[in-house]
């Protein structure tokens, strides 16, 4: 029995001292990751504070660029003219009609055929009633200045959401023990 009671000393003190060592070692291990992860909550935070600059200049930013524009714009539409003109021979202009001739003092009627040539530089006046369509390409070549603020071209709501979001996360570092 001395040589059990011996044996059970033995191990007992065995059992202690490997106990004490593996707590040992679990404290160090703990305070070496509750180092890192205070290192690291540090690092997150000064990211988290970077993006959230990030986002609120964001919000205020603005494009400013000149878009050049070079096409052709097709153009087809129907275009009336009702106006009076002069318009003027440039070549003799021969003309044949039926003409019907009053003799005077009651002598008759000669029914007959005129023939007549209009002199070039002849004036001749002109009404225009007609419907002109007109069909043709426009070419269009600009250089269009764009100023356009993000926020107010609908950016905000996103921005918004994004700095919720990031409150929300320095919260959650805040719950996380360290510095």
């Amino acid at each position: 029995m001395g040589f059990l009671r011996r044996l059970w000393e033995a191990f007992k003190n065995i059992a202690i001292v490997f106990s004490f060592m593996v707590n040992l070692i679990l404290v160090i291990v703990l305070a070496l990751l509750y180092l890192q992860l205070a290192s690291l909550k540090s690092a997150v935070q000064a990211t988290v504070a970077q993006l959230e600059g990030i986002v609120q200049d964001l919000g205020g930013t603005r494009i400013s660029t000149t878009i050049p524009i070079r096409q052709s714009v097709p153009v087809a539409f129907e275009l009336p003219v009702q106006q009076d003109t002069v318009v003027v021979t440039l070549a003799p202009v021969p003309i044949t009609t039926a003409a019907t001739f009053q003799l005077p003092g009651g002598g008759g009627t000669i029914n007959g055929t005129v023939f007549i040539n209009l002199p070039p530089g002849t004036r001749l006046p002109v009404r225009l009633n007609m419907t002109v369509p007109v069909r043709t390409q426009i070419p269009v070549n600009f250089d269009q200045p764009v100023d356009i603020a993000l926020g107010a071209s609908g950016l905000d709501p996103v921005v918004i959401k994004l700095l919720a979001l990031l409150r929300d996360l320095k919260s959650l570092l805040d719950l996380i023990p360290g510095s």
